[in-house]
């Protein structure tokens, strides 16, 4: 199968729908339909916002970096703390002396 290339309206360069339906979060199959149409330009890409798809990606990759922030916190957090004091916590715990 061969890719179709198309000019992207806002960025003026030349892509292939693929890569334009990853940067408006469209479906490459919606896109393909327009462009058998005979859609072109904006007509191509209706619908898709991509400013609120760009915060979008922003978002979650912000949402990834606290996760992973938190997990490399929790992971070190026990070997910050000295160790009577981990001693005595498994005392509270019910853990044996």
């Amino acid at each position: 199968m061969t890719a179709i290339y198309t000019t992207d309206p806002k960025q003026g360069d030349s892509v292939t729908l693929s890569e334009l339906s990853t940067r408006y979060g469209l479906n490459v199959s919606t896109l393909s339909r327009r462009h058998a149409s005979g859609k072109r330009g904006e007509a191509l890409v209706a619908g898709a916002d991509a400013a609120a798809r760009v915060a979008e990606l922003k978002a979650a990759a912000r949402a990834c970096a606290a996760r992973k922030e938190d997990v490399i916190r929790a992971s070190t957090y026990a070997l910050m703390r000295p160790l009577k004091h981990i001693a005595s916590a498994s005392n509270m715990l019910g853990g044996a002396p």
